[in-house]
């Protein structure tokens, strides 16, 4: 079956980018906002990298003073790739002709010539670097970054597992299917397993995510009766940190999933695991093993996703019902990151679930509970 499901994709794949976000001369437009472009290991000190994001090719590269930099790829003199040129200290410089660019995209150089072209300029990207991630800032209208990414606490953090256990595929769908996830709460228990007993929308802005507890047969299900709680918050249009505790208090782990799109329907996915548990039950070298299992098992959960994606047709106007979640909403939110900044009013997407800690909602259920704003929030969708 499953090979027949790929050989049938052509179709539905050319009816989905009809539908995708588009400029106004018909190419496709990719989400505003911060973007992982790979672990912080893969770029090295004068060490240029070659990416393919955003329907492009980025050059990519850290400079003597340990800071990355990225730019489009192609030398706007006579279009080699610069992602095979040669870092000079902080500075890049073309293997064609020797032309030369700083951080910003400038050429400050050309050895044959005083006189620099003043077009001679190609378009940088601003990166940060946090949880030995590397993001690179997209935008279309080219503005400066509008949000940021508070770097984790946990990482590295005393009594966690150090550095992640990753991975990174490709997936053929849009990142829409991947953020629409997000508030897709009747999906979880015939997919993977988890009977939620109350879940909860967040709304803050450029974040959207989900706070929800209940019985899981995977991830919670050494102890009887035990409850796996959840805390995902997505910071813009790519990039998700979901925490995980359980009553018992055996294992708690972190969880890093970001993504980028290569083209209209491909995109990179990375996915970290970090854990903790008490050291009186378990030894570090335990712990490290748990960890692996542990992305494993969050990794297999994951490629039933991934199953569906690569081979689902996207509706419009999706036929919906009250358990569904709030994916009507998720879609209006989703569309500010595809929006020019000066049309954008997202303060219709704000409520007060972004403040409440993982251990809150297994600790202080009733606080939580009492804040709702909509009586019986734990079934219906806000």
């Amino acid at each position: 079956m499953a090979d027949d499901l790929k050989k049938s994709s052509a179709a539905t794949v050319q009816r989905n980018l009809l539908t995708i976000p588009r400029l106004a001369d018909g190419s496709p437009r990719y989400a505003r906002g911060w973007h992982m472009v790979g672990w912080s290991d893969e770029f090295e000190v004068a060490k240029p990298v070659a990416r393919d994001y955003f329907g492009q090719r980025l050059a990519i590269y850290r400079g003597e003073d340990g800071k990355v930099r990225c730019m489009d790829a192609f030398c706007p003199h006579l279009g080699a790739d610069l992602s095979a040129g040669t870092v000079k200290g902080n500075l890049l410089q073309c293997a064609f002709h020797n032309w030369t660019y700083d951080g910003s995209g400038q050429c400050v150089k050309i050895p044959y010539c005083d006189k620099i072209p003043p077009r001679a300029k190609t378009r940088a990207y601003p990166v940060m670097e946090i949880n030995d991630t590397v993001l690179v800032w997209h935008d279309h209208e080219q503005g400066a970054p509008e949000m940021d990414i508070a770097p984790l606490q946990e990482y590295k953090g005393a009594g966690w597992t150090k550095g992640w256990q990753r991975f990174k595929i490709t997936i053929k769908t849009h990142p829409r299917e991947v953020m629409e996830n997000t508030v897709d709460k009747g999906h979880l228990l015939p997919i993977h397993g988890f009977d939620v007993d109350t879940w909860l929308p967040v709304w803050n802005g450029n974040m959207c995510g989900e706070l929800m507890w209940g019985k899981h047969t995977r991830l919670a299900a050494d102890v009887k009766d035990d409850k796996l709680y959840v805390r995902s918050i997505s910071h813009g249009p790519a990039y998700q940190y979901t925490w995980q505790i359980q009553d018992s208090g055996q294992f708690d782990s972190l969880i890093l999933t970001a993504w980028c799109p290569v083209d209209e329907n491909t995109l990179d996915y990375w996915f970290g695991v970090i854990c903790k548990a008490d050291p009186a039950q378990f030894t570090p070298e335990m712990l490290e093993a748990a960890a692996v299992g542990y992305c494993k098992a969050s990794f297999d959960a994951f490629m039933e996703d991934v199953y569906i994606w690569e081979r689902k047709l996207y509706r419009p106007e999706p036929v919906l019902c009250a358990g569904d979640g709030p994916i009507a909403k998720l879609r209006r939110w989703y569309t500010q990151f595809y929006t020019d900044r000066a049309q954008v009013d997202n303060a219709q997407f704000h409520n007060n679930n972004h403040n409440w800690t993982i251990q809150d909602l297994r600790d202080r259920m009733p606080q939580v509970m009492a804040t709702q704003q909509i009586p019986g929030a734990a079934t219906v969708a806000a």
